[in-house]
């Protein structure tokens, strides 16, 4: 009995401590929403409520775009596209793709991946995730790998497997901003190399990436991940630009 009232008094003043420090970091750094800076509040997770009933939510079928096709093989065209939402470099909703590639947020890729979960469940067939890969000294720079993020989110939701080591980037080559649709098909030419393809041979896959603009980055995984065999591909991205 004398031990189980220490393990509670333990447990009662961790509690309090953590309690503590939380209201202490929140003195000095006060939680923001994401897109638009404001304070927020209880309850409320990355965006203010306001910034979350104006969220611009992709349309339920996500539209093929002229520039994709070029950059994807009929082999290996995926069957669906899913989006969450449309970027716009004008709108303050661009804040949440910044704040994950540049300010190393990385619990927001989690939890917009898991929203895209939501999204999609019910509705997406795919048996396994496979998340655009970086090369190996961007990752390290960054910390993480913004794409294995969003998929570890919507694995949450969708209850199937990531799997972060069947396509590697070989190749450390230049961002993909401000290039046109040629430069990008140009930019990642022969920049990943299959890796571990028994995991989805004969499998539908998930291929997912931060942003689809022009496709060039997705197609040249399609086309080395469809190296595998009887592959099915679907396609996720947090965000489609317009």
């Amino acid at each position: 009995m004398k031990h189980t009232g220490l393990w509670r008094f333990g447990a009662f003043l961790k509690g309090v401590l953590s309690a503590s420090g939380k209201a202490v970091a929140g003195l000095f750094y006060p939680r923001v929403c994401c897109v638009c800076g404001e304070g927020l509040v209880r309850g409320e997770e990355y965006m203010c409520t306001a910034c979350l009933a104006d969220f611009p939510f992709a349309d339920e079928d996500f539209g093929w775009q002229p520039e994709m096709g070029s950059c994807w093989d009929s082999a290996c065209r995926p069957e669906k596209l899913y989006a969450l939402y449309y970027y716009n470099k004008f709108s303050p909703y661009k804040n949440l793709i910044y704040q994950i590639k540049y300010d190393s947020h990385k619990m927001l890729g989690r939890y917009l991946g898991r929203m895209l979960g939501q999204k999609i469940r019910g509705k997406c067939t795919a048996d396994c995730i496979v998340p655009v890969p970086l090369h190996p000294k961007r990752e390290k720079a960054r910390g993480f790998n913004q794409a294995r993020e969003i998929a570890c989110g919507l694995a949450d939701v969708l209850e199937i497997p990531v799997y972060d080591d069947v396509i590697g980037r070989i190749q450390n080559n230049a961002s993909q901003t401000g290039k046109n649709a040629s430069e990008r098909l140009k930019n990642v030419a022969n920049i990943f190399e299959l890796r571990q393809p028994q995991k989805i041979r004969g499998r539908h896959v998930l291929l997912v990436d931060d942003v689809i603009t022009t496709g060039a980055t997705v197609g040249a995984c399609l086309r080395v991940l469809s190296g595998a065999g009887k592959v099915r591909f679907s396609l996720g991205c947090l965000a489609q630009t317009l």
